[in-house]
Formats: C-alpha cells, structure tokens, sequence
C-alpha cells in the first residue's frame, strides 16, 4: 500500500505513536516539512484508515490526531527502519547538517533494542537550547520504554536526569555513543542503563576504502 512507504508516513506515525496529538504540535515537531504537504499526507492517512482526526468547535480551532489500530500496526515497521538506519546508515552529522535532537529524543523507544537495565523509573533527558531547556521524560517498565505525551496528561516525578546541549546529546547518540558531555543526576544507574540500550553502528568501513572507490 503506497500510504505507508514513504519517510513523511511513517515519520508522522512514530510521532502518533506516544498519543493523541494536536495538529499544532506535529506541525512544530516535523519541522522539516510545510503545513500544506503535512495536511495532504494527514489527508490521505485519513482515508487509508491509519489516523484519526477530531475537531473541536473552540476558537481558535483545535485538532487532535491519533492512529488508528491499524496506524499503530504500522509503529513496529517504523521501529524496525529506524533500526536498520541506526545500524547500517548513522554517521556524524557533516558541516552544516543540523541533527533534529528533539525529534531523537521524543522517538526514543525507536531506538532501543533489547531490554533496558537495570530496575524501572522515570528519566528526564534535557535538551539546553537557546531559547530554553525542551525536556522528554522516558517511562521505563518491565525493561521497555515508553515516552510521556506532555499533552493533557499530569508528568510523573523523575527519578533521574541526564542534561546537555546540542553538541553533548549528538555525540551520545551518535555512532561513537561518546556521553562526557552529558550531566547526569538521580539514579544515574538508571538513566545510564537507558541510553546504553540505544541501537549502534554494526557497519565501518574499511580505512581508505572510500579513496579506492574513487580512484575506481
């Protein structure tokens, strides 16, 4: 079915995937993609029958997304590809890319393989911005993650922190899993355990590899 292969598809249900959304609110996390072109894909998930839409008379006019059940089929598939790119495509952002550490941290159940350890609890992870601290906070249970909606819903208290900036966050997420430039508080066992079980490169390729082929 051509409503769920492509990037926007599946990026919007992994962003659904933690809830009920505003449309507001998945307009400001796909960031990357124009309100019209987001409508559109919204549009024809609707009428494949994998998100739901509900309006509310208030002005101004709200509207709340969520998946349908068979939108949240489709969450294991989107886990699976971010996976295979974690593994086989990350690299360290070139000059001039910006990584989006916000979208990372809200899709964080996307990116963990295997059981978390040790124990359960709560981890708050911060993002320090110019404009402000954005924080997540990732429930940990019976060794998976879920991520908190922050929408309508009261925020459970953490049990332990990790905090750092842009430059912090993307090397402890990225391919290297380098975390000196995060600080960590609470029960750091926990939040430690959390980031450890991040999918990492299973792919290198071989020093001067890249020369030869161009030389090819």
């Amino acid at each position: 079915m051509g409503a769920a292969g492509d990037n926007w598809t599946l990026a919007i249900i992994t962003e659904l995937g933690s809830g009920r959304t505003r449309l507001s609110t998945l307009r400001e996390r796909l960031a990357g993609v124009s309100a019209a072109v987001l409508d559109r894909y919204l549009q024809r998930m609707g009428e494949s029958g994998l998100v739901r839409r509900e309006r509310y008379r208030e002005m101004p006019p709200r509207v709340e997304l969520e998946l349908t059940e068979a939108g949240r089929e489709l969450l294991p598939i989107a886990t699976l590809l971010t996976h295979w790119g974690l593994r086989w495509a990350w690299s360290d952002a070139r000059d001039g890319e910006i990584v989006d550490l916000n979208a990372l941290l809200r899709s964080l159940p996307s990116l963990i393989e295997g059981r978390i350890e040790p124990g359960e609890g709560v981890v708050e992870l911060v993002l320090e911005e110019r404009g402000g601290a954005r924080r997540h906070l990732a429930i940990v249970e019976r060794g998976s993650v879920r991520m908190h909606p922050g929408e309508g819903a009261s925020p459970p208290e953490p049990d332990a922190g990790v905090r750092g900036d842009w430059r912090g966050w993307s090397a402890a997420l990225g391919p290297d899993a380098v975390a000196r430039g995060l600080v960590f508080s609470g029960r750091t066992e926990l939040a430690e355990g959390l980031l450890d079980a991040i999918v990492r490169p299973a792919y290198e390729p071989a020093d001067g590899q890249g020369a030869e082929e161009s030389a090819a």
